[in-house]
């Protein structure tokens, strides 16, 4: 497992990773500032990144490495949700408490390797409960709209401004059934008129729509 160490303390981080590469399960450390981070992780690749919590642009730093494969562990952290929730909003994927133990850190990091999280029963209980908070914050996007392909060919002339008329010779179909599709596709899209049709397509379904015959003269 290669790791990365991110620390501007030389003094703390250089045993830390020392040790870590004296760990049969890890095949290289790199040492980096968040000057260098940057730079070094678009050069080099790892398995696991490991950043110092305390750093004052950490949060900052994580949301960085969120664009890359690897997992973010964030070391040095309270067992406080006030402190893992916004490291968990950056980016990271788990945290090592600060009152950990050496050995315990790289099964944090092969954890996250595997797209797990070691953390206690009540921080992981915090976060879903903030999950669910977030979740009733969200307001409900409106429905997708479904048009056929008909409503969809419809539509398009009413935007290019044809009449029922018009609409009923380019599609070369009643009326009748043209004035269906109208009313059918007004109260799919939630209005009340045709000129008001088009715009709430826009902004529900896109442009273009389907391409439809041109009109016969």
């Amino acid at each position: 497992m290669r790791l990365l160490l991110i620390d501007d303390a030389p003094l703390y981080a250089e045993p830390l990773a020392r040790r870590l590469r004296g760990d049969s399960r890890v095949t290289d450390v790199m040492l980096t500032s968040t000057r260098e981070v940057g730079r070094v992780v678009e050069k080099e690749k790892f398995d696991v990144a490991l950043i110092n919590a305390l750093l004052k642009d950490s949060a900052k730093i994580i949301r960085s490495l969120a664009e890359h494969p690897f997992p973010t562990i964030a070391l040095g952290v309270e067992e406080d949700p006030a402190e893992i929730i916004p490291l968990a909003e950056a980016g990271a994927s788990g945290y090592f408490p600060i009152t950990g133990e050496f050995d315990q850190l790289l099964n944090s990091a092969y954890a996250a390797v595997r797209g797990e999280l070691v953390c206690t029963p009540q921080i992981a209980f915090t976060l879903w409960q903030h999950i669910r908070t977030l979740s009733e914050r969200i307001p409900r996007c409106t429905p997708p709209v479904r048009l056929t392909p008909r409503e969809c060919e419809v539509l398009t002339l009413i935007a290019e401004g044809a009449s029922n008329q018009e609409i009923a010779r380019t599609l070369v179909i009643e009326v009748r059934t043209v004035k269906n599709h109208v009313h059918n596709i007004l109260r799919k899209l939630g209005v009340k008129r045709r000129a008001e049709a088009a715009e709430r397509a826009r902004e529900l379904l896109g442009w273009p729509l389907p391409h439809t015959p041109h009109r016969r003269r």
